[in-house]
């Protein structure tokens, strides 16, 4: 209706134009009868267009009121579809994202816990203490099987560019593995529901700044590429716990980077939340070295007392053939003796690199990482303590290692596999106590089946199948078997024990997004 009265209204002003035109050309030829009789046409379709001008608003009026935007509504942003699970709102961008898992897992040892493994000390040896006598441990003799679901995850990105040389962007990144009686901040906030990751970034293009404060991937964690958040190496297990050897943390930090030459290289400094893995540390009576959290932390679960962040540099470069890094650490340590009132105050450092090299462009990728030092151990995926305390209430970081080693395949565009090979290992720190629990580690006199673990190293292999990818989303299915050993220190019997684990996981993977 409007297109018509529009094309009307457009004709009713170009007639008399035309007809002024030609007037103008030859007045001089024109009778008065004629001049009068286009005057009268002119008359005519003056009328016609005070008509259509009175039908336009007659038709205006009839439009309902709800269809006009409101005060309110017109000040709301508006909400564009970009596509499955990415939307614009305003002049930001959404994309959320997740997936819903079906895991099984079988393992040949009773470690009685879920998806995510525990390698340092629910792997059981075969022989405990009952009784004052050596008898079998029924758990490593049992195997476990289970289903789980908890691995499943949502994920929320918002992004926006205030200008052409700035982005801004926030990531929310959540599953469903907490574990509120033991749920703790030592390597993943693993409180209820558990949230992974959320953060917010500041990129700045025109100097090469990148600024990123919330809860991220640990800075020493190797990337795929520069250090660019969601571009972590991470291991394709369908363990949660991943594999012995990779370095890592999900806790807050405050990060800032800055890239060069065109982001070959990087350059980054970042201040992480601290926290001290005890690993089966007993403190002495006399120490004040940790203490049950008090709501909302967990009120079953202990928390060092620290008083400076973990301080972590890292420098990335990428040539153009193959990803490289190294990093490194300092750490604080902090405890209160009660018999000589004053507090110990001890260092913990530690570094490490990475590499990804593409052996076969787009086919075939080999990685390796390790990391040495002392009390570094909540970075590592078994989670060997951090320091032991000593016979007058003194902190000795322990010496410890971690290396890992990988391939990973794509056979083509629906498969990906992957090998695995790690190891992380500690030494001991033996002060003789005659009581069944250690004040050092590796303690001679700790009782059968109560052995800390020395080292544990693990070869994984799996595969990733995927079966449909398109616009109703994505479904995949994994497999994957790995044989974990871990070792014990000897004890004052000259018994080091040892144990193997055979474990098999499968998953079931739908991506709506």
């Amino acid at each position: 209706m409007f297109k018509a009265l529009g094309a009307k209204l457009c004709a009713a002003v170009a007639i008399p134009a035309i007809i002024i035109g030609s007037l103008s050309v030859q007045a001089a030829d024109i009778s008065q009868d004629t001049i009068n009789a286009l005057q009268a046409q002119i008359n005519g379709l003056q009328k016609q267009l005070e008509e259509l001008k009175a039908a336009q608003a007659e038709a205006a009026a009839k439009v309902p009121a709800s269809t006009a935007p409101s005060q309110e509504q017109s000040r709301m942003p508006a909400i564009k579809s970009e596509g499955p699970g990415t939307m614009t709102i305003g002049r930001t961008k959404v994309t959320v994202g997740g997936f819903v898992e079906a895991a099984g897992i079988y393992r040949s040892k009773n470690e009685t816990t879920d998806v995510a493994s525990n390698f340092n000390t629910a792997i059981p040896f075969p022989i405990t203490t009952s009784g004052g006598k050596n008898v079998l441990n029924p758990n490593a003799h049992q195997s476990e099987l289970r289903g789980s679901a908890r691995q499943s995850r949502i994920t929320a990105l918002a992004e926006a560019k205030p200008n052409e040389k700035t982005a801004v962007s926030a990531y929310v990144e959540a599953d469903f593995l907490g574990a509120a009686p033991s749920a703790n901040s030592i390597e993943s906030n693993s409180y209820n529901p558990r949230l992974r990751l959320a953060y917010g970034t500041v990129d700045l293009e025109n100097c090469g700044l990148h600024f990123l404060a919330g809860q991220e991937w640990s800075l020493l964690t190797t990337n795929k590429i520069g250090i660019i958040p969601r571009q972590e190496n991470i291991p394709l297990t369908i363990d949660a716990q991943y594999v012995p050897g990779f370095n890592w943390t999900r806790n807050p930090q405050i990060r800032i980077a800055k890239d060069f030459d065109d982001r070959k290289l990087w350059l980054a400094l970042s201040a992480e939340s601290p926290q001290v893995n005890f690993g089966g540390i007993t403190e002495p009576s006399f120490v004040n070295g940790y203490n049950p959290g008090v709501s909302p932390l967990t009120t079953t679960a202990n928390y060092s007392s620290d008083f400076a962040p973990d301080v972590i540099g890292k420098a990335t470069f990428d040539p153009g053939w193959g990803h490289y890094e190294a990093f490194g650490i300092a750490r604080f340590f902090h405890d209160y003796v009660l018999t000589s009132t004053t507090n110990n105050t001890v260092a913990g450092y530690g570094g490490g690199a990475g590499v990804i090299l593409p052996a076969i462009p787009e086919k075939l990728e080999v990685q390796a990482n390790f990391m040495a030092g002392e009390g570094i151990g909540r970075y590592g995926s078994v989670q060997l303590p951090d320091f032991a305390f000593t016979p007058t209430g003194g902190i000795k970081p322990l010496p410890e290692y971690t290396a890992l080693v990988g391939a990973v395949g794509h056979p083509s565009k629906a498969w990906d596999t992957y090998i695995y090979g790690g190891f992380e290992g500690v030494e001991r720190a033996n002060y003789a106590t005659k009581t069944p629990t250690s004040i050092g580690y590796g303690d001679l006199d700790l009782l059968t089946g109560q052995e800390q673990t020395s080292d544990v190293w693990q070869i994984t292999a799996g595969v990733w199948d995927r079966i449909y990818q398109g616009p109703f989303g994505k479904v995949q299915w994994g497999l994957q078997y790995s044989l974990t050993r871990r070792n014990a220190f000897s004890n004052s019997e000259d018994i080091a024990q040892h144990a193997y684990e055979s474990t098999f996981m499968t998953s079931f993977r739908f991506y709506p997004m």
